[in-house]
């Protein structure tokens, strides 16, 4: 039995990121948290016995030094269900499971990865929920058609429930986490950083402590 695992990620050269958190604390910042919390999914997902892959989604960006480390698929174009119906029904072709993740979720853990693994042994599909009404994760060894992730509304905060409605059977649930698009958020994910955390998950709390957002003092 083999897993895949596929972060999905934006070349910050060729594309926008974090743009929401852009708003408030600035474009250099924002991108140096996506590339710090980019960092440290890289190194959770190394830890994990899984063939890992990069899900890239500019086609031009496919040989950037960034996802030197593991091969880099293209998403394909098309709305954001589209690019992940495309990299799981591809992976899905190679592997007995698939699982994809984003670049935005720094307090993922090994054993949360490994839990999701193992609930594949007896369960079709496993999601991990966001704070925000999406979703982290989403792993699963069935075929799914493109339809079942077209009819989903994206960025909102009926997306996990409506993808889950249309999933042929129940899928597991994993803790929930916040990932992280406004500077509000960046507080949880602190609070939500596994007990043993790594080089780097110590240096996105160090980060975020430097850049949450003042406290007022009115009202």
């Amino acid at each position: 039995m083999t897993t895949a695992i596929a972060t999905f990620a934006k070349t910050p050269s060729l594309s926008p990121v974090k743009t929401r958190l852009a708003k408030t604390i600035g474009t250099d910042l924002a991108l140096k948290f996506y590339l710090l919390s980019l960092s440290t999914v890289k190194g959770i997902v190394n830890k994990v016995d899984a063939q890992p892959y990069w899900a890239i989604a500019e086609k031009n960006g496919i040989k950037n030094p960034l996802w030197a480390d593991y091969k880099a698929l293209y998403t394909e174009e098309g709305c954001l269900g589209l690019r992940q119906h495309y990299i799981y029904e591809k992976l899905l072709s190679k592997h007995d499971r698939v699982i994809l993740i984003g670049s935005d979720t720094p307090q993922i853990s090994k054993n949360l990865l490994d839990d999701a693994i193992i609930a594949l042994d007896s369960n079709d599909f496993v999601i991990g929920p966001a704070t925000d009404g999406g979703y982290y994760l989403f792993g699963g060894r069935l075929s799914l058609p493109a339809k079942t992730w077209t009819s989903v509304p994206w960025s909102s905060h009926l997306t996990r429930e409506r993808l889950e409605a249309l999933l042929p059977t129940k899928a597991h649930h994993l803790p929930t986490l916040t990932d992280v698009d406004t500077q509000q958020d960046l507080h949880l994910v602190t609070k939500e950083m596994p007990e043993e955390q790594t080089h780097e998950q110590q240096k996105v709390i160090e980060w975020i402590k430097n850049h949450e957002r003042p406290v007022s003092m009115h009202g």
